[in-house]
């Protein structure tokens, strides 16, 4: 991607996050790029495509993201997803307040959005699975618990962030990884709690 569709993405998100897509116009995004309406149109036709190309730029960096479950199973590499998840959020900040846009006017990229929301909770699933396989997690206390637990992390995955903002309370990744892992904490077994004490709370999370 040219350095110049880099920034006309770049520009937008930031332009969708403080005024919503609807109130964006093209003009402005011209103005904040530092380039004429035609230039931009040059690019991308209309103000459909931008959307399109910004939603897409996300998702490729999601699906990044969710590829690395392969490789890192563990309790670290629970910690990297949330990690990864608390940058990918601050960084597309955007889609907090633009969710209802999206829904209304575009249906194409709102079915990708539950898709792959819908992915991350499988994930979550299946590392809550390794770490009863594994030891880590006590047996359900009872059935269709750590379903219940797998939903209400991505509900605070998704909502914690804007949620401390629109509160004006502090913002960081710390914060937000500590939230994630108070739900994990009281599920652990002896085991579970030694392990999370040795490769975690190193990193000087609580």
């Amino acid at each position: 991607m040219s350095t110049t569709k880099n920034k006309i993405i770049e520009v937008s998100k930031a332009l969708f996050f403080e005024q919503g897509i609807a109130n964006t116009r093209l003009q402005q995004i011209a103005d904040a790029t530092s380039i004429s309406v035609g230039n931009l149109a040059y690019h991308y036709k209309n103000k459909e495509a931008i959307v399109d190309a910004v939603y897409e730029n996300l998702f490729a960096e999601l699906s990044s993201i969710l590829s690395q479950y392969i490789i890192h199973t563990d309790l670290p590499g629970f910690d990297k997803q949330f990690s990864d998840l608390y940058h990918f959020l601050e960084n597309n900040n955007f889609t907090f307040n633009n969710t209802w846009e999206i829904e209304r006017n575009y249906r194409q990229i709102q079915k990708e959005w539950l898709t792959v929301n819908n992915k991350i909770l499988l994930q979550l699933k299946k590392r809550i699975d390794y770490g009863i396989e594994n030891g880590l997690f006590k047996p359900e206390p009872w059935n269709g618990s750590y379903e219940l637990l797998a939903q209400n992390l991505l509900i605070v995955i998704n909502s914690w962030l804007p949620q401390q903002m629109l509160r004006k309370k502090p913002v960081s990744e710390d914060l937000y990884k500590k939230c994630l892992w108070s739900l994990l904490y009281p599920n652990f077994t002896t085991k579970g709690a030694l392990l999370f004490s040795q490769t975690i709370l190193p990193d000087k999370l609580f």
